[in-house]
């Protein structure tokens, strides 16, 4: 081993600049940098600087030193080659190996310079002390001088300054000039400037960090969306608008806008009809369609009658799904002038007071929108008049009495055709303007593991948020049922080609060479006898299409897994297996697919996304735009997505994608941006508030009246950062997206519509475990095979792997039931009968309410108590006493824990499973749904 201080011995001089270095390169001569001893302890390897002299060996090196071992000679000089510093080295062998003394190696001869001729080493492995260094003067080493205390606390500029100050004045005792013009006072005030900048945005930083402790309204969206919370900035009102029209009309919907009539201004004093200028400068909100379609606008559609079939005071009560309308516009007229098909919404309005028969008596709340479902035309035999029978979902059902006709036959409800849905905002680009031009400012690039993503802001606020609209969920399902129907359409159609008797036309060839293709038209010989054909077609239907009939199927499990089938998907295929009007049904745009009417006025602002469209200048703006979504997780490098985010001013921001996580703009691009301005509750206007329509290119003469019957609904404002707070870190416990345990199963389905009760139960099958779900519809006792379908598939997408799910009817359990009753005197028996029947069975109770046994009443595994019976029937007037004589199952089965030979549980409590559901019917022509026996004594 070496020490590291180049000299003749021990107290050699010591500098702190060394340039004897650099002088010995300069004039070409070396010197030993150190030695090192090998492993042996025989072989030294000596590093080197500067030129070595032309010719080493064993006389050019001698070894002095030592106490035991002295006299050691180099038996041999070999190169080794440059070390890691490219620094020449020589490998010398020795005759024997030294003691743990010091010794000197010396280089001898002029090549060598004299200062760095020799060097120091050591034989031992780790020399004495724990440092290799050798021992060096204290005296010669400056001591450092003690730090000066800081304070940590100081966070602003005054804190900043003294703290400088008083630093300079431990440093710097000379300087005490403390006057605002010097300019140490002034770097001073630099500094404390820069550091007070500095420390604001580190807190700043630690504040934003936390969902408590955040501000900004951006920082707090993504801390609620890493617990799954979507904090919402807001919604956009709509309703559904009515245009009268004098004639048929189309015209495009993105070019429409409805606004609100001046305070000014009557309806009546001028025309619907405004200058799109005169609509900017009211300021009144404005609304536009939700849907970029052409909007199709017919005369006949302003007021259409529903037809009585001659009856007078004629009512459709609530909960109704179908009616009949007039299709012609008055007697003597029997061509049809209606244009309704599926997907139309109509509004159903009263006009007149249902007991007055004065308009101004007219209820505005007996107003709703339904979406049809069919439409059929038909005739009134009787009077040759043209009809048209139309229904709608149920879950458009009339939620009120709707009166058509008073008993002076006067029309006091009509239903209102040409409606369109419009929601709050207006788009920049309406009238003609030039899209907002962006220039996004580049992310910083010094970080290469994080991408950087393009941001931009838009200079209009606040900018509308729309919910999706049809929803992707509405289209999904109305695209299983339709493709569940697609064979039985295919065989009804067969059914009537065959019932007819009529010559297949062309188009009727066709279809069948679709449908089964030409090999098997030629086996069953369609040419020779279409009628056999068609017989043995519809007799081996599912036979001959048993494969396309697999592939409907797997199409439908898709479409209710929530996946919307495309054009570019499954379009061709289904037009070329099923005919060419196999499509045109299940496309996204087709209004009959977008489910219920009320749903369109029940926007949810936590779906709504920012109705804004970017596209690069120079591109298609329909086709390479970027799409606003929630986030860009699931965003390929491909998919043009960005994100658009509030700050707390209501100015909205767009995120682009990073190039790995959604498509980034080129660098350098000029975008352009088209989006629409309006939100929140401003738009909540009421019922015939909007009175006036505007275009931006087309002509509106022939529109005569605008109004909205139904109040715009839906406008909600951002939420505020402090409710966010408050529900974000809970929202994980309170939604429930997956079905686990029985618990689960029934919560989830007791969503779907159309669903009273549920109840759930997991059963161990031997293999897997079977959720078994009992459904109880509501207001009736029989659960729709549609229903059950409709709830399978729903858990089916939300159930636990490994689980099957099994959905039917709830376990009706009929009841025997035998009372007793004692009359006062002074009542009529037999009317007190009719009471306590009333009481018990389904349907209105006398004095409000339902009868016990109702089925909206019962739920699963409730216990029938005698105490419940008796007090129902003693609430009856001219009841004295009540005694239950007989309660047990109809058909015998023993309830649990208790005997099947008992009349009355002792216990006074029928116990029932907890899939099951009491029922007492107590219907002569069903005696199987339960029987109710009255005995009763005294009155008259």
């Amino acid at each position: 081993m070496t020490g590291p201080v180049p000299g003749t011995g021990p107290r050699a001089l010591t500098c702190e600049i060394d340039r004897r270095r650099a002088a010995v390169r300069d004039h070409g001569l070396a010197g030993i940098e150190a030695v090192s001893v090998g492993p042996d302890r025989r072989t030294l390897t000596v590093t080197f600087f500067g030129t070595l002299p032309a010719a080493l060996d064993r006389h050019s090196f001698r070894v002095e030193g030592g106490r035991r071992v002295t006299g050691i000679q180099v038996t041999a000089v070999t190169h080794a080659g440059p070390d890691e510093d490219e620094q020449p080295c020589a490998r010398l062998s020795l005759d024997r190996c030294g003691d743990e003394s010091v010794y000197r190696l010396y280089g001898l001869g002029s090549g060598f310079d004299t200062r760095f001729a020799s060097r120091e080493f050591t034989f031992r492995s780790h020399p004495g002390g724990l440092d290799c260094l050798p021992e060096t003067d204290d005296r010669t080493e400056p001591q450092p001088a003690p730090a000066p205390a800081i304070d940590y606390l100081a966070k602003d500029y005054a804190s900043f300054r003294r703290l400088l100050l008083d630093r300079f004045s431990l440093t710097m005792p000379e300087w005490t000039e403390r006057h605002v013009p010097d300019l140490g006072i002034t770097l001073v005030e630099l500094l404390a400037h820069v550091g007070d900048r500095l420390s604001y945005q580190q807190d700043a930083v630690a504040t934003e960090a936390y969902l408590d402790t955040a501000r900004l309204r951006t920082s707090v969206r993504r801390h609620a969306r890493l617990v799954d919370y979507p904090m919402h900035d807001g919604c956009a009102a709509r309703t559904f608008v009515c245009v009268e029209t004098e004639k048929q009309i189309t015209l495009p919907g993105e070019d429409l806008a409805f606004s609100l009539l001046p305070p000014d201004r009557f309806p009546g004093d001028t025309g619907p009809v405004v200058a799109a200028r005169e609509l900017h400068a009211a300021g009144h909100p404005v609304f536009q369609p939700v849907l970029r379609r052409d909007v199709v606008l017919h005369p006949a559609h302003n007021r259409i009658s529903l037809w009585t079939w001659q009856d007078r005071e004629c009512c459709l009560p609530a909960g109704t799904t179908e009616a009949t309308l007039r299709d012609c516009t008055g007697e003597g007229q029997p061509h049809r002038v209606l244009r309704l098909t599926p997907g139309d919404v109509i509004v159903f309005e009263e006009v007149l007071g249902a007991h007055t028969g004065s308009a101004a008596d007219a209820d505005p709340s007996h107003r709703q929108a339904v979406r049809l479902t069919r439409v059929t035309p038909g005739v009134d035999a009787l009077s040759d008049t043209p009809v048209l029978d139309i229904a709608w979902a149920t879950e458009d059902a009339l939620t009120f009495p709707f009166c058509v006709t008073t008993g002076e036959d006067q029309e006091v409800g009509v239903a209102r055709g040409n409606t369109v849905l419009v929601e709050h905002g207006l788009r920049n680009t309406w009238d003609g303007r030039g899209a907002e031009v962006l220039t996004p400012a580049a992310g910083k690039e010094d970080r290469p593991a994080a991408p950087p993503s393009a941001v931009a802001g838009l200079r209009g606020a606040p900018v509308t948020r729309s919910a999706p609209y049809p929803r992707p969920a509405h289209i999904a399902t109305a695209q299983a049922r339709q493709l569940a129907r697609l064979p039985d359409e295919a065989r009804n159609r067969l059914h009537e080609l065959r019932s007819s008797g009529a010559p297949l036309q062309d188009a009727d060839r066709a279809f069948l060479r679709t449908l089964f293709g030409a090999r098997v038209l030629d086996r069953v010989q369609l040419d020779r006898d279409p009628g056999q054909a068609l017989t043995t077609l519809l007799t081996r239907f599912d036979e001959f299409l048993a494969a396309r009939i697999r592939r409907v199927a797997i199409l439908a499990r898709q479409a209710r897994s929530g996946y919307v089938l495309q054009q570019a998907d499954t379009g061709w295929e289904l037009n070329q297996t099923w005919g060419d009007d196999a499509w045109p049904g299940l496309a996204p745009d087709n209004p009959a697919l977008h489910g219920p009417a009320r749903d369109a006025l029940r926007p949810d602002p936590r779906e709504a996304l920012p109705d804004v469209r970017v596209w690069a200048a120079g591109t298609d703006r329909d086709r390479d735009s970027w799409a606003p979504r929630r986030d860009l997780l699931s965003s390929g490098p491909r998919d043009r997505h960005l994100v658009g985010e509030s700050d707390d001013d209501g100015v909205l921001g767009l995120r682009f994608g990073s190039g790995a996580a959604g498509a980034r703009p080129p660098r350098g691009s000029e975008l352009m941006a088209e989006y629409r301005i309006g939100n929140g509750r401003a738009g909540n206007v009421g019922r015939e508030a909007i009175r006036l329509i505007s275009s931006g290119s087309t002509g509106l003469g022939a529109v005569t009246r605008v109004r909205n019957p139904l109040p715009a609904v839906g406008g909600t404002d951002p939420e505020p950062v402090a409710e966010v707070r408050l529900a974000a870190p809970r929202e994980a416990f309170r939604r429930l997206l997956r079905a686990v345990t029985a618990e689960d199963y029934a919560a989830l389905a007791g969503r779907h519509p159309g669903v009273q009760r549920v109840a759930a139960a997991l059963r161990w099958t031997g293999g897997w475990y079977e959720a078994d779900i009992a459904l109880d519809a509501l207001g009736s006792s029989d659960v729709p095979r549609q229903l059950l379908e409709e709830v399978r598939q729903d858990l089916h997408r939300v159930r636990r792997i490994g689980h099957d799910v099994v959905t039917g009817p709830a376990v009706h359990v009929p009841l025997d039931v035998a009372l007793a009753v004692a009359v006062e005197p002074g009542h009529v028996a037999e009317h007190v009968r009719r009471d306590v029947l009333r009481v018990l069975r389904p349907g209105p109770a006398p004095c409000g309410g339902l009868g016990l046994f109702d089925p909206d009443v019962l739920t699963f595994g409730t216990p029938v108590r005698v105490s419940h019976l008796i007090a129902a029937a003693a609430a009856v007037p001219g009841v004295r006493h009540v005694e239950v004589t007989r309660l047990r199952r109809l058909h015998g089965a023993g309830a649990p824990g208790a005997a099947a030979a008992e009349e009355v549980p002792a216990s006074g409590v029928l116990r029932l499973r907890p899939l099951e559901i009491a029922r007492l019917d107590d219907d002569p022509s069903r005696p199987d749904n339960g029987r109710l026996n009255l005995t009763l004594r005294g009155g008259r």
